[in-house]
C-alpha cells in the first residue's frame, strides 16, 4: 500500500501545482466577468435575477478552456520516460505498468473533481456576494435555489435532485481521468490514445445542461409554479437539442472510459512489478 501511495504522491508533486494554477486562473476569470457585469449598475440594485447575471456575464465560457487545459496537463505528463528521475523512482518502487496507469487515472479523476468543486464554490460565492445587490423582486430566500434550476451552467455544477446529471458529471470526470492516463500509457508503447481530446472539447461546449434535459427524466411538476414562463427558456421545452447534448456527452464519456480501460489492461506491459 505504501508504494502505491508513493506513486500517487509522485504524480501529485509533478502536476498538482500546474492543475491548481490552471483552476485558479479559470475561476479568477469567472469572478472577473461576473463582478464586472454586477458593477455596471453602480450603487443601484441590479434588476436581473441570479440566473440572469450568470447568463449575461458569460461565466460559463471560462469553464471549458480551463477543463481542456487541465486534461492536457494530465495527459502530457508521461512520468516514466527512460532516463527520467520520475521513471527511475517508479521502477524502484516496483509498481507494475498497468497498476501505475490505473492509479494515475484515479489521480486524474480526483483532479477533475477538484476542478468541478472549485468552479462550484466560485459560482456559489459570487451568487452570495450578488444577493444584497439584487432588486426586491429578484432577492428572495429561494433565489439561489431557483437559479440552480433556471441556469443551465449552475444546474450542471449543482444538479440538486437531478440524479442523472450527477451521474453524467461523475462519469465525465472518470472518463477524462482514465483517458488522459491511457494517453500516457499508449505513448510509452509508441501509440496514441486520442479519445480524451474530443471528449474534453465536447465537455467544454456541452457541459451546461438545463433541467429536464434527459428525455426519460422530465420535469418535477412541483417546481413549475416557481419557474413560471422561464421553463421554456431554460429547459428548451419542445426542443430535442438538450436531450441530444445529454446523450452525446454521457455516451461519449462511457465509450472513452471503456476504451481507456481496455487499452491499459489489454496491452502487454513494458515492465512488471
Amino acid at each position: 500500500m505504501r508504494r502505491y501511495c508513493s506513486v500517487l504522491g509522485l504524480a501529485a508533486r509533478c502536476t498538482f501545482w500546474k492543475v491548481l494554477a490552471a483552476t485558479m486562473v479559470s475561476c479568477g476569470a469567472e469572478a472577473a466577468l461576473f463582478l464586472t457585469t454586477l458593477a455596471r449598475w453602480g450603487p443601484e440594485r441590479n434588476p436581473m435575477s441570479l440566473e440572469g447575471l450568470l447568463f449575461h456575464s458569460r461565466v460559463f465560457l471560462c469553464f471549458g478552456p480551463g477543463l481542456v487545459l487541465v486534461c492536457a496537463l494530465l495527459a502530457l505528463w508521461e512520468g516514466t520516460g527512460s532516463g527520467s528521475q520520475t521513471g527511475y523512482t517508479v521502477r524502484r518502487l516496483r509498481v507494475g505498468e498497468r497498476a501505475l496507469s490505473l492509479l494515475w487515472g484515479g489521480y486524474g479523476t480526483l483532479c477533475l473533481l477538484f476542478y468541478w468543486a472549485a468552479h462550484l464554490g466560485t459560482v456559489l460565492a459570487l451568487c452570495a456576494a450578488a444577493a444584497p445587490h439584487l432588486s426586491e423582486r429578484a432577492a428572495s430566500p429561494l433565489a439561489l435555489f431557483l437559479a440552480c434550476w433556471r441556469s443551465p451552467y449552475l444546474h450542471a455544477l449543482l444538479p440538486l435532485k437531478d440524479v442523472w446529471l450527477w451521474g453524467r458529471n461523475l462519469l465525465l470526470c472518470a472518463a477524462l481521468g482514465l483517458g488522459t492516463a491511457a494517453f500516457s500509457h499508449e505513448r510509452r508503447h509508441g501509440h496514441r490514445a486520442w479519445g480524451w481530446i474530443p471528449l474534453a472539447l465536447g465537455a467544454a461546449l456541452l457541459f451546461p445542461l438545463p433541467m429536464g434535459a434527459f428525455p426519460f427524466q422530465g420535469l418535477d411538476p412541483a417546481f413549475l409554479p416557481y419557474l413560471e414562463t422561464e421553463v421554456e427558456v431554460y429547459t428548451g421545452s419542445g426542443s430535442p437539442v438538450p436531450g441530444l447534448m445529454a446523450f452525446l456527452l454521457t455516451g461519449g464519456s462511457a465509450a472513452v472510459l471503456i476504451n481507456a480501460a481496455l487499452m491499459i489492461c489489454g496491452r502487454e506491459p513494458l515492465y512488471e512489478n
